[in-house]
């Protein structure tokens, strides 16, 4: 009952588990840097801003932050990938492993990709919105 008498602002940063879920992500590809773990956070956290673009839909908004969290899987199954082929790596999973592995990364960029499609599907059916720039008098309409 409270939750449901809760602003849509509370109930929004409540329900901000996709930062937790980038954050877990981010810290297993770096590698135990903690550097590493937050650019990779950050930078996922202003594709999903720029990707939204701006005065998004609450759609475009859940659909970037999909693309931001799927990029961060995407870029984690690399570096798993490229840690197995790394030398003198005396613990090598075996190839069926990294089969599995590959078909898991596969799955990931194909959702990766999808979900830019259909971001870029959703914005194109908002129609045409125009940019205008000023640049030293010279008016620049740019139609999106």
């Amino acid at each position: 009952m409270a939750v449901r008498e809760s602003s849509p602002e509370v109930i929004g940063r409540c329900s901000e588990y996709i930062h937790t879920y980038r954050g877990i992500l981010a810290k297993t590809a770096s590698g135990g840097s903690p550097l590493n773990q937050e650019v990779m956070v950050e930078r996922s956290r202003l594709l999903a801003l720029e990707l939204a673009g701006d005065n998004p839909t609450p759609l475009e908004v859940l659909l970037s932050e999909r693309v931001a969290s799927l990029w961060v899987l995407v870029e984690l199954q690399e570096m798993l990938g490229a840690a197995w082929y790394g030398k003198g790596n005396s613990s090598r999973p075996s190839p069926a492993y990294m089969l599995q592995m590959v078909r898991l990364q596969e799955s990931a960029h194909r959702r990766y990709l999808a979900a830019i499609k259909t971001l870029a599907q959703v914005q194109k059916l908002q129609g045409p919105s125009k940019v205008q720039v000023n640049i030293g008098g010279n008016q620049v309409n740019v139609s999106r």
